[in-house]
């Protein structure tokens, strides 16, 4: 049975939004079939399993059964720090008030530096976990030099999937390129706050390696809100 036709612009889309997948490029004959799959993925990625998500998607999403020899696969590395991790870990979220208003400080770790990040707004319950979201994007900024590219658009911990509760954040990110919608989630299992934090990880941790540094990344950075300087130290 022939493949069913699909523009090698759609095929692309999904192949990008695969995970640790940097770039995709399809190359079909004139009938439409797929000739050639070249994918740039993540040092950590593993290409075999690349491959199989590559198989995995074209059948779930076009019907297309795809020979994996027709695969090739590259992977995008540091040859100076091979070792190093790609992902920022979250380490511990602290909350400290004055008066009605709250500062939120969000530690996040990443082979063996530590990244602060800060945020301050009201005293409300509604709105310390939008505190722990913009102050957990500060310190990814802070870790990868980057300054103001992510914008906190909502924060929910309402959010039930499969009668457990989960913590769902969409950022803003914006590139040289335009701006891009970010979404992630984590299921909260004790710390709502975690999970939110954990969330906004999720949402922006895939993405961040590919803007282009603006500044020098400084272990133990603060990027805060300027109200946030002074802050208390009774922490929640």
């Amino acid at each position: 049975m022939p493949e069913r036709r699909h523009t090698t612009a759609q095929i692309e889309s999904v192949l990008r939004e695969l995970r640790g997948v940097c770039g995709a490029r399809v190359v079909a004959d004139d009938s439409g079939l797929i000739q050639e799959i070249h994918l740039l993925v993540e040092a950590d990625r593993n290409p075999k399993q690349a491959v199989r998500d590559v198989e995995s998607a074209l059948l779930a999403h076009f019907g297309i059964h795809i020979d994996h020899r027709k695969i090739s696969v590259a992977q995008k590395g540091c040859a100076s720090k091979p070792s190093e991790p790609l992902r920022l870990r979250w380490l511990d979220s602290q909350v400290a008030y004055e008066g009605t208003r709250a500062v939120v400080t969000v530690l996040l770790e990443r082979n063996g530096t530590v990244y602060r990040g800060a945020a301050a707004g009201v005293r409300s319950s509604t709105q310390i976990p939008r505190l722990v979201a913009a102050a957990t994007l500060r310190a990814v900024e802070a870790a990868h030099g980057l300054h103001e590219r992510f914008g906190l658009e909502d924060v929910s911990t309402a959010t039930v999937v499969g009668g457990y509760p989960v913590a769902v954040v969409l950022v803003s990110a914006v590139r040289d390129q335009g701006e891009d919608l970010l979404v992630g989630s984590a299921l909260i299992r004790q710390d709502p706050l975690r999970a939110v934090g954990l969330a906004t990880l999720d949402a922006v941790n895939r993405r961040v390696g590919a803007f282009r540094s603006d500044m020098e990344p400084t272990g133990g950075a603060v990027a805060a809100l300027p109200t946030s300087e002074n802050a208390p130290t009774n922490a929640k």
